[in-house]
């Protein structure tokens, strides 16, 4: 079994050297899960009782993914089902003959119960995940544990940031692959040949620039990239008219969280402050949350997923402010229409507003049946921004004052 060269250089320098975390970032077929499950494989058949946890988005990308590398490898080196056994009962896992296994995880499950001293966790495709999934998952590591990431570098990625040092990630390409089929070869050719001399902002630029160089796209990155913090007195202070907003999540044990936010529009700038963001509140708190803000007529813009014309009554009835309510709308095409409506403004959010900043560095595009499609995560406080800009710009110029 041959393993990819600069990725059997790139394994062989960190593993010597005890880095705890490797990246592996590149372009489509460029051979990053496959060269790290064959490490691992080398690994579980060479050093009895090692133990990994490969952790994965679904269960389809273990199934159609994962196992079928896994089987490849195996026979490719010369192996059978006595040497590696794939079992489904009693908890996904695989077994060598060594006494070596690997478990597997899904990205947002507990993972409590696998916090056994691992040797080797994989994060697959980890682009997928969020910090808190990394966090959990990594409370599985035993002493010396070395961590796997890889991924296709749709944007600047938030583990680029907590885990890459100098040194300890490789960015590939299919070029670096040998052992690509020539059919593939061809497309990822072609695919090149039509972006690389793409205007940027293109999905022939985006696909050349991702699948093809392995490296962030402009056009992949940030749904608002024009953002910045600004003290919370700049926003409380402006005489511009405030309209809410909300974004409903938690009322069936949804993992997502409510959202109220307040905003105000000038020319060429959003100001945005986030009131209220729980996953754990209820009507009760956020009407109290309402009734704590200065009110003055403003418009209340509110979702109607999740019987959101219940929940605006119930806080209706207990705050008994008298908002302009106006439902959002929402339609096909409505995400990318209000994304694209809002890229001319920079948006200005209060310092104290730590999950609309966070969500402002994790919203992004990502590829979706050959299109881009933001990611249906971190979009909470985006969502109540969209509607209330959608709602802005139907008011006549004199109801846009205070």
């Amino acid at each position: 079994m041959e393993l990819l060269k600069l990725h059997h250089d790139f394994i062989s320098y960190h593993k010597e050297n005890g880095t705890p975390f490797i990246l592996f970032q590149g372009g489509r077929r460029s051979g990053k899960t496959v060269s790290i499950l064959q490490f691992l494989y080398m690994e579980s058949l060479t050093h009895p009782g090692t133990r990994t946890l490969i952790v994965t988005d679904t269960y389809a990308r273990l199934k159609e993914s994962i196992f079928q590398d896994l089987i490849m490898i195996n026979r490719s080196a010369g192996g059978d089902s006595r040497r590696m056994r794939i079992h489904f009962s009693g908890g996904t896992r695989v077994l060598f003959e060594t006494g070596s296994d690997f478990a597997f995880v899904y990205a947002g499950r507990d993972v409590r119960g696998y916090a056994s001293n691992f040797h080797y966790i994989f994060f697959n495709e980890c682009i997928q995940y969020d910090a808190r999934t990394v966090r959990e998952a990594l409370k599985a590591a035993g002493p010396g544990c070395q961590v796997f990431f890889d991924y296709n570098p749709y944007t600047r990625f938030w583990v680029n940031d907590l885990y890459e040092t100098a040194g300890n990630k490789l960015i590939t390409t299919y070029h670096d692959n040998p052992f690509l089929s020539d059919f593939v070869r061809r497309e990822l050719d072609r695919t090149a040949a039509a972006g690389k001399d793409a205007a940027p902002g293109t999905m022939e630029r985006y696909l050349y620039e991702v699948e093809c160089r392995g490296v962030d796209s402009t056009l992949s990155g940030l749904c608002f990239p024009r953002h910045k913090a600004i003290p919370d007195e700049e926003y409380h202070t402006s005489p511009l008219m405030e309209i809410l907003a909300c974004d409903w999540g938690a009322l069936h044990a949804t993992a997502d969280p409510d959202v109220i936010c307040g905003f105000r529009f000038s020319s060429d700038a959003i100001y945005c402050h986030e009131y209220y963001y729980s996953r754990e509140g209820g009507d009760a708190e956020m009407a109290a949350c309402l009734a704590s803000i200065p009110f003055h007529r403003q418009y209340l813009v509110y979702d109607t997923a999740t019987e959101g014309a219940g929940r605006v009554r119930s806080l209706f009835a207990r705050t008994g402010l008298r908002f302009h309510f106006s439902p959002a709308r929402k339609g096909a095409g409505s995400i990318l229409t209000g994304i694209r409506n809002l890229q001319p403004y920079e948006l200005r959010i209060t310092a104290s507003s730590r999950h609309f900043l966070a969500e402002m560095e994790n919203y992004r595009f990502i590829q979706r049946n050959d299109t881009l499609q933001p990611v249906d995560d971190w979009n909470h406080c985006c969502d109540a921004l969209r509607y209330a800009f959608d709602l802005w710009s139907m008011l006549p110029a004199q109801r846009k004052k205070c």
